[in-house]
């Protein structure tokens, strides 16, 4: 049986999974802090624009949670999104290919909602995928 640290960061996922973004406002405080900070802006609101713009940009997105490990009021957690690229990422137009991304995120959890993510993901995975290049240096 999930703890409700564990059920607060499953709702984080399930809401990008899904797109059903109401649930944004279950799992998050209304002062989350994303780290590094999110493009789409900060806090809630930002997560439900990052959602938005991710399932624009993956057609028939998928995220699985690999791993859970807790401690206290850190939720780590390991796991793996796939779609399709469609739309516009890394100045790449959709290619049409099927994308696999790896992430670490660890969530500090107060009284059954996130306050902070410390969010790694496999960004050179995801533009090699895409068809970017990259070249060495002189």
């Amino acid at each position: 049986m999930p703890t409700d640290n564990e059920s607060a960061v499953r709702r984080f996922y399930e809401a990008l999974a899904t797109g059903d973004t109401s649930l944004v406002d279950d799992a998050l405080a209304p002062d989350w802090e994303a780290v590094p900070a999110l493009r789409t802006g900060p806090g809630a609101d930002g997560w439900k624009k990052s959602i938005e713009h991710l399932r624009g940009v993956f057609s028939g997105l998928t995220v699985t949670i690999d791993d859970v490990v807790e401690s206290g009021e850190m939720v780590a957690v390991r796991s793996t999104g796939r779609g399709v690229h469609t739309g516009e990422l890394l100045g790449v137009e959709g290619t049409g290919r099927e994308v696999e991304f790896r992430a670490a995120d660890f969530h500090q959890v107060v009284d059954g909602r996130i306050v902070r993510t410390w969010h790694l993901e496999d960004y050179f995975g995801i533009a090699t995928r895409i068809g970017l290049e990259f070249t060495r240096g002189a």
